[in-house]
């Protein structure tokens, strides 16, 4: 109980910290604001809001009987026999819509507790739109860097999915019925709009805080540190980039595309990031866990040795054909 109201106080005193800081520099931030709204606008909105309007139906109304694959999956990764088609919906539209699925099957009594943390080690996936249209053409004006980063980013899922398959899933085969709903429609429509408002807001905060951490000199203090303790101060510029891309990826590889360093190792860092996500997409996907009761360590140590495993898989990936 202690250690609770303790770790209350220092949140409090966080938020405290940053609404004197933006009181103090209203402009700086309100510029901030804009640049995660634009971004969410432009990039974001077209694509993440149809795929949640979509998917949201297909999981309402689908039987989710086996194929050949989700029999595969059951055996490989000891989950519910719709494991692979909840897989592919993932890779298709990316983050955070794995979550987003997950969590709607919970409601919809199609899998446990246990069962959703499982699946999320697998599907919890950045998607082809961003990694190759975003990433890879408009950011490193490179299909290849992008197409690299995407094939790893689906064999990591694959392999992150094996370490957490551990727990049995012993439920014999069930066939599920969609749920008849009138109002599938409209519910699906609201939910959605919901959902992406949510993205919205987790994009705001996080610009918010990385730009604030910037000001006060904090994320070049790190920099600093680090490039003093492994003795490359010429690597500055790379490391506070990939510090950023911690807590949003898109920023932080926008960011780290302005560096010098070869397109190579962009790539590597980029996929190793894209794979863990980043504390925006993490703080997004456990908002639409929060029903579930899933520790954040538990998504958190998920992330981490899917992005680990992804940067490992760009490595020669990369060196062999960029």
């Amino acid at each position: 109980m202690i250690k609770f109201l303790k770790s209350n106080k220092i949140i409090i005193l966080l938020i405290l910290f940053i609404c004197i800081i933006f009181i103090l520099n209203p402009k700086i931030y309100s510029e901030s604001v804009l640049s995660a709204i634009s971004i969410w606008t432009l990039k974001v909105l077209p694509v993440l809001f149809p795929f949640f309007i979509f998917t949201r139906i297909i999981v309402s109304l689908s039987s989710f009987k086996a194929g050949r694959m989700d029999k595969y999956f059951n055996k490989l990764y000891r989950v519910p026999n719709f494991g692979f088609k909840i897989f592919l919906l993932s890779i298709i539209s990316g983050y955070p819509m794995g979550a987003k699925l997950i969590c709607t099957l919970n409601e919809q009594g199609k899998i446990k507790t246990k069962e959703a943390e499982k699946m999320m080690s697998f599907c919890s996936i950045s998607g082809p739109m961003f990694i190759i249209g975003t990433i890879g053409v408009n950011i490193f004006l490179s299909y290849k860097a992008g197409l690299i980063i995407l094939i790893a980013n689906i064999i990591s899922a694959l392999l992150n999915g094996l370490i957490y398959r551990k727990d049995k899933f012993v439920e014999k085969e069930q066939i599920y019925s969609g749920k008849k709903n009138d109002n599938i429609l409209s519910d699906t429509v609201y939910d959605s709009t919901m959902s992406i408002l949510l993205v919205c807001a987790y994009m705001v905060l996080s610009f918010l805080i990385i730009d604030v951490l910037l000001n006060v000199g904090l994320l070049n203090n790190i920099a600093k540190a680090i490039c003093t303790i492994f003795n490359c101060p010429q690597n500055f510029g790379t490391i506070k980039s990939s510090i950023i891309g911690l807590f949003e990826i898109t920023r932080g590889i926008i960011e780290l595309n302005n560096t010098s360093i070869s397109l190579i190792i962009k790539t590597i860092i980029a996929s190793g990031l894209i794979g863990f996500g980043g504390i925006s997409i993490l703080m997004q996907s456990l908002s639409f866990l929060n029903k579930l009761k899933i520790s954040t360590k538990t998504i958190l140590k998920q992330k981490f040795t899917q992005g680990l495993i992804c940067l490992l898989v760009t490595i020669p990936l990369a060196l062999i054909f960029i």
